[in-house]
């Protein structure tokens, strides 16, 4: 379970105890990594109140990366992380530095490959500014606020610190439910959505599926293919390119008219453990590909450590990631070639579609939730040019951003009139699509995120509650029901959970949140009680998922070394966790946001 981080030149173990003395030390290549972070240091941190620590786990991975293995997919060349930090250390403090990480799964086309080779890279070293929260008056600084990635000291452990990110404040009640974050309305009659600023919402989406990435193996295989046009004489062509796959072209006129919407839709087609199998072994699969919800999915918690072709416990616990998402994001490069037009972005929620139309010639946005128009804006998408363009519907909003530019500001946010979240439909196993009338356009490098949920409980499936008998034992089972549309109405039947926090009190919860121990599955151990004075020391009776403010560090506000990037050809001179040579890793080197 990821929890700690900790400062970069000293390398504690979780509660720097005498047992975990014996750990593996990086040596020489700690040494010149080192070298290097400290002339940053020295350039970032001179005349600042700041402090450098490291990430040593996966709690708040993508935002903040844990020691990790840095993976090409083999399949498909998209760039994944997968968790290594059970290679140095265990939970408990218990040493496991034996335990090798085999086998991660690529996000993008589910594909298994071969990752014990692969160095395990440190975690993310980043710079946290005590300042705005110790001198809230400076220029610059504020409180706490939500959505603040925070270093803190764990309640239970004082001398331990820890990275979340604040989710709930002072006299607040929370409630976890359908991986949001819900807060009591001021009259306490119901609940209101906490939405992510538009900076925060774009930093936190995760990786559901970049096309121009397709899995080699699958390359002929059009059954497989995500994006498909609607009818064969749809108007989309695809541009045939080994180099640049995921390339699309729309003209108006024959065989489309020119008043009808021709759709290019994307279908969540994913190959389950035994389709990818057989399809490797130039068998026949035994089932054939089946369009599947999007769920909370990710890479980074699929590292298997057992070895072997086919580890089966350890293959399912990677897999079975089964909880629904259908907050959604899809971005591309749209190059207009003509004036006139329109095209229209759709992403569906709970069966209700979301959708964005842009008119070519003047620019005028309109947003759309159902049959309601939300709002209506003029963008920058003006006649002939190319446009990076992002639609979003994440908690209840629907955001476009244009070439960096959020046309609607933050977001239209739209309200259904009821507390009860949609159950998935049918329709949701195709959720997006781009159409266009009779515009002439080009469309390409098409990327799909999804937004983080958040589990009720960590380590736990939200949606094992929805199936109770039926609750899937392989990955195979859990793809049957995940494409299973007659399974779909019983996912609506969620729990949730309420967090009432005190005054001067804070609640953190990590990015990670299937794989994050916070404020979730705290305890008080350090509560006091008279009958055992030998025991806890808190006497505030503090909730267990609640932080006092006096154990707030800071705000942690800079990647400034993620690890090193190698290049050129492999040398390992002090082990397989060292590679040579290899350059900073810029693109990676970001704001914390």
């Amino acid at each position: 379970m990821s929890r700690t981080i900790a400062k970069p030149q000293k390398a504690l173990s979780p509660s720097d105890k005498p047992a975990e003395a014996s750990k593996p030390k990086e040596g020489h290549r700690e040494t010149v990594e080192a070298i290097v972070v400290a002339m940053i240091l020295a350039l970032l941190v001179r005349g600042f109140e700041a402090e450098a620590f490291v990430i040593p786990t996966g709690s708040m991975a993508p935002t903040l990366m844990g020691r990790h293995k840095e993976v090409a997919c083999p399949q498909c060349g998209y760039v994944y992380s997968v968790n290594a930090s059970e290679e140095v250390e265990g939970p408990s403090g218990v040493n496991l530095s034996s335990r090798r990480v085999y086998w991660g799964v690529c996000v993008n086309c589910r594909y298994q490959a071969r990752v014990d080779d692969q160095p395990s890279f440190k975690g993310d070293r980043i710079l946290v500014m005590k300042f705005p929260y110790d001198m809230p008056s400076l220029p610059g600084s504020s409180p706490p606020e939500r959505w603040d990635v925070v270093v803190f000291r764990y309640p239970e452990e004082p001398e331990v610190s820890y990275i979340k990110r604040l989710v709930g404040l002072p006299g607040e009640v929370l409630n976890i439910y359908f991986g949001d974050i819900y807060l009591k309305s001021p009259d306490g009659k119901g609940y209101q959505l906490a939405r992510k600023p538009l900076k925060h919402q774009q930093a936190m989406l995760m990786m559901v599926n970049d096309d121009s990435h397709r899995a080699a193996a699958l390359k002929d295989k059009p059954e497989w293919r995500r994006w498909t046009a609607s009818s064969p004489s749809g108007g989309w062509v695809e541009v045939q390119s080994e180099k640049a796959p995921g390339h699309f072209k729309f003209a108006p006129g024959s065989p489309t008219e020119l008043g009808n919407w021709a759709e290019l839709r994307y279908r969540h087609l994913v190959p389950d453990p035994e389709q990818w199998d057989a399809i490797l072994n130039d068998r026949v699969p035994k089932r054939k590909p089946r369009a599947t919800l999007i769920t909370d999915f990710y890479s980074y918690n699929t590292n298997m450590t057992s070895d072997g072709e086919y580890p089966r416990s350890d293959q399912e616990g990677a897999w079975m990631q089964p909880d629904w998402v259908g907050d959604l994001a899809i971005s591309a490069r749209l190059e207009v070639k003509a004036p006139g037009g329109v095209v229209r972005l759709e992403l569906i929620e709970g069966g209700t579609a979301n959708r964005c139309e842009i008119d070519l010639a003047t620019g005028k946005a309109t947003l759309r939730h159902g049959d309601q128009v939300i709002g209506e804006q003029t963008s920058s998408v003006q006649g002939p040019g190319s446009y990076d363009i992002s639609f979003a519907n994440v908690d209840d909003r629907l955001t476009l951003v244009v070439d960096g530019h959020g046309v609607f500001g933050d977001g239209v946010p739209y309200d259904d009139g009821t507390e009860k979240h949609p159950a998935p439909t049918e329709a949701d196993l195709s959720p997006v699509a781009i159409a266009a009338q009779g515009a002439t356009i080009d469309v390409s490098d098409l990327v799909l995120k999804r937004d983080i949920y958040y589990t009720l409980y960590p380590g736990g499936y939200d949606h094992s509650q929805s199936w109770d008998q039926r609750f899937p034992r392989t990955a195979v089972e859990l793809f049957d029901i995940l494409s299973d549309a007659s399974q779909f109405p019983a996912m609506g039947n969620l729990r949730s959970h309420e967090y009432p926090i005190g005054p001067d009190r804070y609640m953190m919860l990590g990015d990670n949140s299937p794989s994050s121990k916070d404020s979730r599955g705290w305890k008080n151990i350090d509560r006091y009680d008279p009958d055992y004075p030998d025991g806890g020391w808190d006497t505030t009776n503090r909730a267990s998922w609640e932080v006092p403010r006096s154990l707030l560090t800071g705000k942690a506000f800079y990647v400034y070394w993620p690890h090193g990037k190698p290049f050129g050809p492999t040398i390992r001179p002090f082990g397989r966790d060292s590679r040579f040579p290899f350059l900073p890793y810029f693109a990676r080197m970001k704001w914390i946001r």
